[in-house]
């Protein structure tokens, strides 16, 4: 599998878990907190996964 894929799917993946620690735990708790961290984390390796595979000159105006 590509890369690209795989920090997708794996960012998708630490996404939803997440969101169930986040909507599952009182705001302020330790996993509430950790939640958050792997919200970011999961957000980041979405990213890095779509922007690798763009190309610079895409949106080039001539």
């Amino acid at each position: 599998m590509e890369r690209f894929v795989r920090l997708i799917v794996a960012g998708g993946v630490v996404l939803v878990g997440a969101f169930w620690l986040v909507a599952l735990f009182e705001w302020g708790s330790t996993p509430w907190v950790v939640g958050i961290a792997l919200a970011a984390l999961g957000f980041l390796g979405v990213m890095v996964g779509i922007c690798s595979e763009l190309e610079s000159d895409a949106f080039g105006v001539e």
